[in-house]
């Protein structure tokens, strides 16, 4: 058999050295190698569904409800051109900063009993849609361990339900008692876009006291989402910071016209105004194992019934009972996909008796309550509701003196 000497051999493999060589520098700098590699994936947002062709009830409708929901970082925001809302100037005194504030006690602080904390899990991580429909985003402005559900007996959309609170105004959002100094957090990441105290543009009086509002870096539906954080102790942010979710933003507190320590918070959908408020137990991540029932209690011609009492009866799990009512005037919004008109949230998973009494009449519906998202239900009454008209106003004597205020404006 024929064999080549050493040398051919080596005359071989240094040419077949040569050309892998030549072809790795090739490769090396061609176009597609000098491309540098992504750092991140860009979130991949749902493809849009046609709404007119969903069906009509809310818990089976599907629809495309997310416009953007990659955080933007705080670089991307302060290179964005905004025209913040113009706001007061915040407070002179430089009062407690987050170290200070966990031993701050107000003096002949006395702990409301409604404001006691009854034990709940964690909530869930958020952003939250276990169905199409819910949209909950935003987490508890409360850490855990405090009081971070709100007072039920004041709900959104409504007078309160203890006969010896009245008058206050309809509420526009909800209230979270607790201690004065305790921790309030950034329910989302955005803009600070106000810092101080916000008097009402109808009167001029400081109702919300120091007040915090943030624009927040993600829409609902192609319209910007802003939160509200009322009667705050102090301030730890300024106009034109970025903050984090669960950030510290403020503390519990007494400011403006109140009648006791507590946050109110509002969501405010579209524009930053006390008429574009929505519920926010509709957007504030459920607890673990927990949901909301949701609902429209309507006439026969399909309109809304105000001011109706809603009982909720557990049946399945070990709770108390619940008791709310639906929104009291047309001058709270409901939300744009549920369109509810009453929310009860943070029920235990399971099984309950929802009673609905209107003009002495009482409506009977059994429900099975979901984990980690809106259960809804729709009841029609069989009559035509007529709502208690608006009184005119009366003319009065000029007052002698400025009466006190009791709610938010």
């Amino acid at each position: 058999m024929w064999r080549s000497s050493p040398q051919v051999y080596l005359r071989r493999f240094s040419h077949f050295f040569l050309a892998g060589l030549a072809l790795m520098l090739l490769a090396a700098c061609s176009p597609a190698a000098l491309e540098p590699l992504p750092t991140a994936l860009a979130p991949a947002l749902p493809p849009a569904i046609d709404a007119t062709t969903a069906p009509l009830a809310p818990a089976t409708r599907v629809v495309d409800i997310v416009t953007a929901v990659a955080p933007i970082s705080a670089e991307i925001v302060a290179a964005t051109p905004v025209t913040p809302t113009p706001a007061p100037p915040t407070p002179s005194s430089i009062g407690l900063r987050p170290g200070e504030i966990a031993g701050f006690v107000q003096p002949n602080f006395e702990v409301d009993p409604e404001a006691a904390v009854d034990w709940r899990p964690p909530p869930v991580p958020v952003p939250h849609s276990l169905h199409p429909d819910d949209h909950y985003w935003l987490s508890r402005p409360i850490p855990s361990g405090r009081r971070n559900y709100d007072l039920e007996w004041y709900p959104y959309g409504s007078e309160p339900l203890l006969a010896a609170a009245l008058p206050y105004r309809v509420h526009h959002g909800i209230d979270f008692p607790n201690e004065t100094g305790t921790p309030i957090l950034a329910a989302a990441s955005g803009m600070v876009i106000h810092a101080g105290p916000l008097p009402s543009p109808r009167d001029g009086v400081n109702y919300y006291g120091n007040t915090v509002i943030i624009w927040h870096d993600w829409q609902w539906q192609g319209r910007n989402v802003y939160t509200l954080y009322a009667h705050t102790l102090e301030l730890f942010v300024e106009v034109g910071d970025y903050v984090q979710q669960g950030q510290l933003i403020a503390g519990v507190g007494a400011s403006g016209e109140v009648s006791g320590p507590h946050l109110h918070l509002e969501v405010r959908v579209g524009q930053n105004s006390y008429n574009h408020t929505r519920n926010p137990l509709l957007w504030l991540a459920p607890y673990e194992g927990w949901g909301t029932l949701a609902g429209r209690f309507v006439d026969r011609q399909n309109r809304p019934i105000q001011g109706a009492t809603i009982t909720i009866f557990p049946h399945t799990v070990n709770t108390t009972r619940r008791t709310t009512r639906t929104y009291m005037s047309n001058l709270v919004n409901s939300d744009e996909i549920w369109n509810e008109n009453f929310v009860v949230a943070d029920l235990p998973a399971g099984r309950y008796e929802v009673l609905l009494n209107v003009a002495d009449r009482t409506f009977r519906r059994i429900v099975e309550l979901k984990p980690g998202q809106t259960t809804f239900i729709v009841v029609q009454a069989d009559f035509v509701f007529l709502p208690t008209a608006t009184p005119s106003p009366t003319s009065t004597a000029t007052p002698t003196a400025t009466p006190t205020a009791t709610a938010e404006p």
